[in-house]
């Protein structure tokens, strides 16, 4: 018989040599620079075999890619609180949306990296792309909305989060390209109008 017990610690254990990895890393990357810091001295910082690293993260990129998704995990928890503070689909969308901006604008070439990264990974992983925390947050806020007649119920909620979250990604791939190119907030603040509301003029 398996002691749950003894695996819910062990992945608990794992969990948090992930977090001190990448928060190591993180620190390295914001004072010398991603390209400047090697697999060794996050291994040496973090105080853990480079072996042990590597069977956590095949590059520096997926360190980067785990901050972000560490990020989104603790957004998730937080959910029932914006389902709370937020009536409806719309003004949970776009909490959200310009939350994740505040980060992206705060550290762009960071989440310049993660997205670049997430779609190197595009069949490699079992699991799609678009299965991720940051999908299955959006398909919490369109089952709300679904169970409150708030959104329409003949698309699954799965499938609605995952167009929302593709409008997401394209607007921030773009404006990773060129950050002056136009107000990040305001586009994706469009773009959930459009989402909930239709393009369709009437």
């Amino acid at each position: 018989m398996i002691n749950l017990n003894t695996s819910s610690r062990r992945e608990r254990k794992k969990a948090e040599i992930q977090r001190h990895i990448v928060n190591c890393a993180m620190k390295l990357y914001r004072t010398d620079g991603l390209d400047n810091t090697t697999m060794e001295a996050i291994a040496e910082e973090a105080d853990v075999a480079k072996r042990t690293l590597y069977s956590y993260f095949p590059a520096k990129e997926a360190i980067v890619s785990a901050f972000w998704l560490l990020n989104v995990e603790q957004k998730r928890e937080l959910l029932p609180q914006l389902l709370a503070e937020y009536p409806g689909t719309h003004s949970r969308l776009t909490s959200v949306f310009l939350d994740a901006a505040e980060g992206f604008k705060a550290e762009p070439e960071f989440a310049r990296i993660h997205f670049g990264y997430q779609f190197q990974q595009i069949g490699k992983s079992k699991q799609p792309l678009v299965t991720n925390d940051f999908t299955r947050f959006l398909t919490a806020i369109m089952e709300a909305g679904q169970a409150e007649n708030d959104i329409r119920r003949d698309i699954p909620a799965a499938e609605l989060a995952m167009q929302s979250m593709l409008n997401f990604t394209s607007i921030c791939l773009i404006w990773f390209s060129n950050i002056n190119l136009f107000s990040l907030d305001q586009r994706l603040t469009q773009s959930v109008d459009c989402f909930i509301k239709g393009a369709g003029n009437k």
